[in-house]
C-alpha cells in the first residue's frame, strides 16, 4: 500500500515518526521525502497505520491530505530512503522555539552543546530560515557546508534519538 501525506510534513520530524510507528507495528516498506510530499509504502494495516500517524503527529506537523494507492512490492524491512524530486509546492514549517530537552542540554556544563546557540532537534529549531529548497534534507539547507561530526552522525542515524534524521543538527566541533 502506498500512502502519500501532504501538508507541513517536512522538517518537522515526520519521517522519523513514520519510521518508529512502522517499526513498532512490524511493517515492511519505506518512507521518503518526495518533493513537497512524504511517500510511505507499507505491506499491510493501512488504516491502523494512518490512525497511529495521526495520533503521534509531531507537534508542528500538519497533514492536509492523505492519498492511498495500491502497491504490491515486497520489502525485507522498513527504511528511510533518500529523498526524490517531485511536486515542489511545499508548506515550509516555521522556525520553532527551543524545546525543554534542548534547553537542558544548553545549560548542562557536561554536555557537548553547553551554551551552543544552534542547539536543536526534530522537535525544535530553525526550519524556515535555513531551508533553501525541498525536499527538506541537509544538502538543501544553510547547514549544507557543515558536515556532521562523528557524535552528531551517531545521533542522526539512531532511530531512538530525538535527533534521528534532524537535518540541521550541529555542535561546536
Amino acid at each position: 500500500m502506498k500512502i502519500v501525506f501532504e501538508g507541513i510534513v517536512q522538517g518537522v520530524g515526520f519521517r522519523p515518526t513514520i519510521y518508529r510507528i512502522a517499526r513498532g507495528m512490524c511493517l515492511k516498506g519505506y518512507v521518503l521525502n518526495k518533493g513537497s510530499e512524504v511517500e510511505v509504502i507499507i505491506d499491510r494495516d493501512k488504516d491502523k497505520f494512518i490512525e497511529e500517524v495521526k495520533k503521534n503527529l509531531p507537534s508542528i506537523a500538519k497533514i492536509t491530505s492523505i492519498k492511498t494507492f495500491k502497491d504490491n512490492r515486497i520489502f525485507d524491512d522498513f527504511q528511510i530512503l533518500h529523498s526524490e524530486k517531485g511536486n515542489r509546492h511545499s508548506q515550509v514549517p516555521p522556525d520553532v522555539g527551543i524545546c525543554d530537552e534542548c534547553i537542558s542540554e544548553l545549560l548542562d556544563k557536561k554536555n557537548k552543546r553547553y551554551n551552543f546557540p544552534f542547539t536543536n532537534c526534530t522537535i525544535c529549531g530553525a526550519r524556515y530560515s535555513l531551508i533553501k529548497d525541498v525536499p527538506y534534507d541537509r544538502e538543501r539547507t544553510s547547514m549544507d557546508k557543515f558536515p556532521l561530526c562523528k557524535s552528531c552522525q551517531n545521533e542522526y542515524v539512531d532511530p531512538l534519538n530525538r535527533r534521528y534524521h534532524a537535518q540541521t543538527i550541529s555542535c561546536p566541533k
